[in-house]
């Protein structure tokens, strides 16, 4: 069933959406997914949380739970300069109990959008933002959210919640991997953690001036940026600062540059290693999708867990969430991958593993070309998580999907966006 929509903007195909049941559905976008969906609260009024992402239609849409895409003209779907690979982020920038939409573009801006969809403010980095979305933290404990995103001009900015560039730091190459704010040493103040294309990592503190000890160099990133992020590896408070490398590489070092940990992987991870327990050991281990499709699961020695890795053979772009999605009590590993030498829906899949490495029932999921996070909230409310795929990529199937899961909606949730977090 296609329909089509006579608007301000002209004529609007949305294509077929096959309604599945309940929040549960597979819609056409006009454009590609690369970036993660995020959920908004009701935006159309249906009683139901709504999802919304940004396209290589240079647009930011919203859709209902129920499968239809909410139109409001001239502001929604939300036209920006150029195509958008990176997250839309979800925060109340100004305190006022408003959610704003923040949006970083390929022509290089960062957008601000009230929920009318109305522009607040627009910032010019002057170079491409590529898949990284902006990084949303009160860093001082000012109750102040400031905005962070790296650019292909090669630098790290800093933005105040009206706009207004508070800093920029120029680094050594041009930056595509996600800027990471942390307090790295339990002070209270976050430092801010990033990773140039020439594979430099740098601590910064929140005043943009250079840590010592930093940079470190690592191999240079190829055609998609490979993370840095940080976290409390020994539990001593003081976080570690880690990443992975293309040159099939994990390394980790204290937050004065000294190195603790090195080993070899098959291939590296475009999204840093995740940590989570998944022994029930009470020792966090790491969680890495490489590049290559290999999900590895070791400790910081590199000491893969029994069962471990796990070959996909398929290309992987996100590390997995971590969340019980078959309701068993115990702790699964979803993620998508994608097939290059698969036809149509076939090119990517959902896959989703046992906390010891065994394909569970019903998975793979396919959904076409995919390289996006997964999202998971409940959004009709009747205490189950629906699982948010975005796939389709390049004509291979539709865009957005929404599958029903048996995981339960009793996990940390993040009020500003309705967003489940399991990692």
């Amino acid at each position: 069933m296609k329909k089509k929509i006579l608007t301000a903007l002209g004529l609007i195909l949305i294509g077929c959406c096959a309604n599945l049941g309940a929040a549960e559905f597979q819609a056409q976008v006009h454009g590609d997914i690369y970036g993660q969906p995020k959920v908004i609260d009701d935006f159309d009024g249906d009683g139901h949380k709504d999802i919304i992402f940004g396209a290589t239609d240079g647009k930011v849409h919203i859709f209902s739970s129920t499968g239809r895409e909410i139109f409001r003209p001239p502001y929604w779907p939300k036209q920006t300069g150029g195509p958008i690979l990176s997250d839309v982020q979800l925060a109340d920038l100004d305190g006022d109990a408003r959610t704003e939409v923040i949006v970083a573009s390929q022509d290089g801006k960062v957008y601000c959008l009230n929920s009318l969809g109305r522009e607040k403010w627009i910032l010019d980095t002057r170079g491409k933002i590529l898949v990284s979305a902006p990084e949303i933290a009160d860093v001082d404990g000012s109750g102040q959210q400031n905005v962070f995103v790296g650019s292909k001009s090669g630098t790290v900015s800093r933005i105040g919640p009206d706009g207004h560039l508070v800093w920029e730091v120029k680094m050594d190459k041009s930056v595509s991997a996600a800027i990471v704010t942390s307090d790295l040493d339990g002070d209270g103040v976050k430092e801010v953690v990033c990773k140039d294309d020439g594979g430099r990592v740098t601590l910064l503190r929140v005043g943009g001036s250079k840590m010592n000890g930093w940079p470190q160099e690592t191999a240079a990133n190829l055609t998609w940026p490979f993370n840095v992020d940080a976290n409390d590896i020994d539990g001593d408070g003081i976080k570690e600062v880690f990443t992975t490398t293309p040159d099939k590489k994990f390394i980790m070092w204290n937050m004065t540059g000294e190195k603790l940990s090195e080993f070899g992987l098959s291939d590296g991870a475009h999204t840093a290693p995740r940590l989570a327990d998944l022994n029930g050991d009470g020792k966090d281990e790491f969680i890495i999708g490489q590049a290559d499709g290999t999900i590895t699961v070791c400790d910081k020695n590199g000491n893969s867990l029994p069962g471990w890795p796990f070959a996909t053979g398929h290309a992987i772009y996100h590390a997995p969430r971590i969340m019980d999605i078959d309701g068993n009590g115990t702790l699964d590993l979803v993620f998508t991958a994608w097939d290059p030498k698969g036809i149509g829906e076939r090119a990517g899949y959902v896959m989703a593993l046992s906390r010891n490495g065994v394909k569970l029932d019903g998975y793979p999921k396919y959904i076409g070309k995919t390289v996006a996070p997964l999202t998971f909230a409940d959004l009709d409310n009747d205490g189950y998580l629906e699982m948010i795929a975005a796939g389709g990529i390049n004509y291979t199937g539709k865009q957005l999907h929404v599958i029903k899961t048996r995981a339960r909606n009793k996990i940390k949730v993040a009020i500003i966006g309705q967003q489940i977090n399991f990692d």
